[in-house]
C-alpha cells in the first residue's frame, strides 16, 4: 500500500507539472517558436554530389534553430519536460536570493519567431545559394501553428536551388611583370579551373593562396583584399567569364618588393608593460660584435660577421642584459638583402616563442625611409619576459570498492631562464599512497599498512641541440635553407636537449622496497609542427632491492622469471619515440605515439667482443647484472566533435618487451599494466592479468600483475551539463599477456583460442569541472567483465554490484 501509495504521489506531480503553462509569461502578441519541422530541398538536375552534400550542409546550419528544452542543440527534438521554460515562468521577477539564483541558474528564456526571425534565416539561404553558384535559388518558409495552442507554432521552409552556374574562363589582368611571373609559375596551383561549379569559397581561398605567393616573395604590404573579381554571367548562359585583377587604388606600397635590412630586438622586464610604446622608454644597446665561442669555417665566419653588425639587441631594464647572444641569435634567421618572407616570420616568430622565456612578443617590419622607392625593410621584435619562477600540482584519489584507497600527490618547481641562455631547470616531487582495508585471516597483519612510492627528478632544458657540435651543423643547415628564397621553408620550429635525474622508492607492504635511480640526455627534434621526434642516445638506472618480506622470498624462490625482473641490476638503455599530431581542426584531434627502447645490446657487444658469447647469461657490469630487452609500444588518440558541443574520445594502445640474451624478464619497471584511473577505471591499478591469472587465490597480489604485451582500447563520449561542468560515458577494455608459459601464472600466456574471453571490460560515467587551467575529474568504473574466474558464470562475471565499483579522483583527461 505504501509503495502504491509514492507512485500515485509521483503520478500526480508529473500531471501537475504538465499542465504548467510555458507561454502564460510571452509578451502581447509573440508566438513560442517549438523547432523546424521539416526543411524540403528541390534541386537542379547535373548538380554534382559534393557539391549538394556541402550546400545542402551549409543551408540546414543556417536554417536551423534549437527551441527550448533542445535535445543536444536539435532544432527538431525537444525534451518531453520543459524544466528551464517552467522554472523561468515560475521565478521570473522574484525578489528572494533563491528566486533569483533558481532564475538565473536553471531559468530557460522563451524562443519566440521573432527571435528566430523565419524571413531573415531565408535571406540568408538565398545568400548561401548565390555564394555557390545558385544566382536563381530561392527560400521559404511557412508557419505552422499548434492545433492545440495557437501561442505555439513550429516553421517549414522549403528551398529551391535553380540552375547551376559554372566558370568557362579566367584571366589575370593588371598585376605588374614580377607578379605576372609568379603567377604563371604556379599556374598548376591555381584553385580555378575551366568547368568547375561557381563557389565564393573558392574565390576567397583563390585570394589567399595569391596574397601568400606574393608575400612570400618580398611583397610585405600585399594583402588579400587587394584582389577583386569581376565575373560576367551574361556572355552565355549558366557560365561564368572570369577576371582576377587588383584594386585600382591599390597602395603603391603594395606594388613593391622589399629586403631585409637591419634586425633589432628589444627585451623588456615582466610586468605589464605595452611594447606599443616602447619607443618611449630607455633602453641599454648591446651590439652582437662579441667573440663567438662555436667553431666555424672561414666562409660561415665571414657570413656571422655581417649578421652580426645588422643585429641589435636592446634590454630596457637593469645593468645585465637577461638572454645570452647566442640564445636568441641562432633563431633570427633573418639575411640582409634577403628579400621577405611570410613564412620565414611565422618561423622566427614561433622560434622565438618556443623559447619559452616571453610572455608575450610582437614583430613589426619599418620601411628604411619614406620614399616609396624604398625597398628595404628594418626588423623590429619587442619580447616582455615571462615570470622565472612556476610551479604545478597535481593530485588523485583511487577507490575500489574491495578495499584498495590510495591518494597521489605530485609537486614541481621549474625556473625559466635558469642561465640566461633560455635554459629550464626543473624540480618535480610525487608521491602516492595505498592502503587495503576489511582483510581477514592470513593477512590481518597488513589490514590497515602501507603501500607507497615516492619519487623526484631534477631536469635541465635547453631549447637547442647540445653540445656545441651538433647545435652548429644545425646552424649551418638553417642557414643554408634561409639562402635559398624557396616556396617554402622546412626548418625546424622546436628542438630541445634535456639533461634528467630520477630517483623513486617503491614500497609494496609486507613484501618488498625498491630503490631506483638513473639519469639520461634526450633530443626533441621537429621539423614540422605535427611531426616530433625524441631520441634518448643514453639512459642509465639502477634498480635496487633495498628489502624483501619472507612471504616475497617464498614467491621468488618458486618464479625465477619474476627473480631476474626484481633483483639488483642496471638497465643501460637507449630509445626513440616518433609522435604525430596534426593540427586540431573543427573540434578534431589526433596523436599517433610509436616508441622503442632496448637495453643492454651495446654493452653486451661488448662482452661478446671480448670473448664472452653473446647467450652467456649474467654477465654483470661493476659487479652487478644488466638487463637486456627490446620494447615496441604504439598509442593512438582522436577525438571528434558530435553534436551541440558534445565530443567522442578514443584511444587505443599495444606494447610488447621481448627479452632475451642476460634476461629472461625485463625489470619490473619496464613490463607492462593496466587498470587505474587512466586505464581501465573498473579495476585498480595493476589487478588485471597476465591472461585469466588471478592472484589473490595464492597471496601473490601486488606483485606479479604485470606482462609481457599488452592490449587495451577506450571510448568516451564527452558532453556538457551546466556551466563549466561536464559529463562523460565511457567503456574500457583490455588486458596483459606473457609471451611464454609460466608454471607460476597459469593461464597469464597469450593464447588465441582464450583471448577474447581474457578481455577485462568496464564500463561507469564521470564528472569533469573545468577551471580553466586544469580540469578535475571524477570517475565511478563499473566492471562488466573480468578475464579470470569468478564465483559467478557468464559474460557478467562479476561476483556482487558494488565489488565491481572503481571510484578515481584525478587532474586532467585520462586521454
Amino acid at each position: 500500500m505504501k509503495r502504491d501509495r509514492e507512485i500515485e504521489i509521483i503520478v500526480v506531480f508529473l500531471l501537475l507539472l504538465c499542465g504548467c503553462s510555458t507561454t502564460s509569461h510571452l509578451p502581447e502578441g509573440e508566438v513560442l517558436y517549438t523547432g523546424v519541422r521539416s526543411i524540403d530541398f528541390q534541386w537542379a538536375d547535373s548538380i554534382p554530389d559534393t557539391t549538394r552534400t556541402t550546400v545542402e550542409a551549409e543551408l540546414r546550419a543556417a536554417l536551423a534553430c534549437p527551441p527550448n528544452n533542445a535535445i543536444f542543440g536539435s532544432s527538431k527534438a525537444r525534451w518531453p519536460l520543459p524544466t528551464g521554460l517552467w522554472i523561468y515562468n515560475r521565478y521570473q521577477g522574484s525578489t528572494s536570493r533563491f528566486g533569483r539564483w533558481m532564475f538565473q541558474t536553471f531559468g530557460s528564456q522563451p524562443v519566440t519567431l521573432t527571435t528566430v526571425n523565419p524571413d531573415l534565416r531565408t535571406r540568408v539561404a538565398e545568400q548561401t545559394l548565390r555564394a555557390y553558384g545558385f544566382f536563381g535559388g530561392q527560400a521559404r518558409s511557412t508557419i505552422v501553428p499548434n492545433p492545440h495552442n495557437d501561442r505555439k507554432a513550429r516553421v517549414a521552409y522549403s528551398v529551391s536551388s535553380g540552375p547551376l552556374h559554372r566558370l568557362d574562363s579566367i584571366e589575370y589582368l593588371g598585376f605588374g611583370s614580377t607578379a605576372d611571373s609568379l603567377i604563371a609559375a604556379t599556374s598548376q596551383h591555381s584553385l580555378l579551373h575551366r568547368g568547375q561549379p561557381f563557389s565564393a569559397a573558392t574565390l576567397d581561398a583563390e585570394r589567399q593562396r595569391l596574397s601568400a605567393l606574393f608575400r612570400n616573395r618580398g611583397f610585405f604590404y600585399f594583402k588579400p583584399e587587394y584582389i577583386t573579381y569581376r565575373a560576367d554571367s551574361l556572355q552565355r548562359e549558366q557560365a561564368i567569364q572570369l577576371r582576377v585583377q587588383p584594386l585600382p587604388d591599390m597602395p603603391a606600397q603594395a606594388r613593391n618588393s622589399y629586403t631585409i635590412g637591419q634586425t633589432r630586438i628589444t627585451i623588456f622586464p615582466q610586468g605589464d608593460f605595452n611594447i606599443t610604446d616602447s619607443t618611449n622608454n630607455p633602453t641599454r644597446t648591446y651590439t652582437a660584435r662579441r667573440r663567438t665561442r662555436m667553431t666555424l669555417t672561414a666562409a660561415d665566419s665571414l657570413r656571422l660577421r655581417a649578421a652580426r653588425d645588422n643585429f641589435v639587441m636592446r634590454w630596457g631594464g637593469g645593468e645585465q642584459m637577461p638572454l645570452k647572444m647566442s640564445a636568441i641569435r641562432q633563431y633570427l634567421l633573418y639575411q640582409p638583402g634577403q628579400p621577405y618572407h611570410q613564412r620565414l616570420h611565422e618561423m622566427v616568430q614561433s622560434l622565438l616563442a618556443g623559447m619559452g622565456v616571453f610572455s608575450s612578443m610582437q614583430m613589426s617590419y619599418t620601411p628604411r625611409d619614406t620614399t616609396d622607392t624604398c625597398s628595404i625593410l628594418d626588423v623590429n621584435i619587442f619580447g616582455i619576459l615571462d615570470k622565472p619562477y612556476d610551479s604545478e600540482l597535481e593530485a588523485r584519489v583511487t577507490n575500489k570498492s574491495n578495499g584498495l584507497l590510495g591518494p597521489g600527490l605530485a609537486w614541481g618547481m621549474s625556473k625559466r631562464n635558469a642561465f640566461r641562455g633560455a635554459e629550464n631547470l626543473s624540480f618535480k616531487v610525487r608521491g602516492s599512497y595505498e592502503w587495503q582495508t576489511g582483510v581477514k585471516g592470513e593477512d590481518v597483519d597488513r589490514s590497515l599498512l602501507n603501500s607507497f612510492e615516492l619519487g623526484a627528478s631534477l631536469a635541465l632544458t635547453y631549447p637547442r641541440l647540445r653540445p656545441r657540435f651538433l647545435q652548429m651543423a644545425d646552424f649551418r643547415r638553417q642557414r643554408k635553407l634561409a639562402q635559398r628564397n624557396t616556396t617554402g621553408f622546412n626548418f625546424r620550429t622546436f628542438a630541445t636537449t634535456t639533461f634528467k635525474l630520477d630517483a623513486e622508492w617503491m614500497n609494496r607492504a609486507s613484501y618488498f622496497r625498491m630503490i631506483s635511480v638513473g639519469g639520461r640526455v634526450a633530443y626533441t627534434y621537429r621539423r614540422k609542427p605535427w611531426l616530433q621526434h625524441e631520441l634518448t642516445p643514453f639512459r642509465l638506472d639502477y634498480n635496487i632491492l633495498s628489502h624483501r618480506s619472507e612471504r616475497f622470498d617464498s614467491i621468488m624462490a618458486n618464479n625465477q622469471a619474476l627473480y631476474v625482473s626484481m633483483r639488483d641490476q642496471f638497465v643501460p638503455s637507449m630509445g626513440y619515440t616518433f609522435t604525430y599530431s596534426p593540427r586540431a581542426r573543427a573540434g578534431h584531434s589526433r596523436a599517433v605515439i610509436l616508441s622503442a627502447k632496448e637495453a643492454g645490446n651495446i654493452l653486451n657487444t661488448i662482452y661478446a667482443a671480448a670473448g664472452q658469447g653473446s647467450t652467456t647469461r649474467n654477465k654483470k657490469l661493476l659487479g652487478t647484472p644488466f638487463a637486456q630487452f627490446f620494447k615496441l609500444t604504439a598509442e593512438w588518440r582522436e577525438t571528434w566533435p558530435l553534436f551541440g558541443q558534445s565530443t567522442l574520445a578514443a584511444r587505443a594502445q599495444a606494447g610488447a618487451v621481448w627479452s632475451y640474451g642476460n634476461s629472461t624478464m625485463a625489470p619490473y619497471a619496464d613490463l607492462l599494466n593496466v587498470g587505474g584511473a587512466n586505464s581501465i577505471r573498473a579495476f585498480g591499478v595493476r589487478t588485471i592479468g597476465p591472461g585469466s591469472y588471478h592472484p589473490a587465490a595464492s597471496g601473490w597480489s601486488y606483485v606479479d600483475q604485470v606482462g609481457d604485451i599488452k592490449l587495451e582500447a577506450n571510448i568516451e563520449w564527452r558532453f556538457p551539463l551546466v556551466g563549466d561542468l561536464a559529463g562523460a560515458l565511457f567503456l574500457d577494455a583490455g588486458n596483459v599477456w606473457l609471451m611464454h608459459p609460466d608454471d607460476n601464472r597459469p593461464g597469464g600466456c597469450i593464447d588465441a583460442s582464450t583471448f577474447l574471453r581474457e578481455i577485462a571490460l568496464g564500463t561507469g560515467a564521470g564528472l569533469r569541472y573545468d577551471l580553466s587551467f586544469l580540469v578535475l575529474r571524477f570517475d565511478v568504473g563499473v566492471g562488466i567483465h573480468a578475464p579470470y574466474q569468478t564465483t559467478r558464470s557468464g559474460y557478467y562475471n562479476m561476483p556482487r554490484f558494488r565489488d565491481s565499483l572503481g571510484f578515481h579522483l584525478a587532474v586532467g583527461y585520462p586521454f
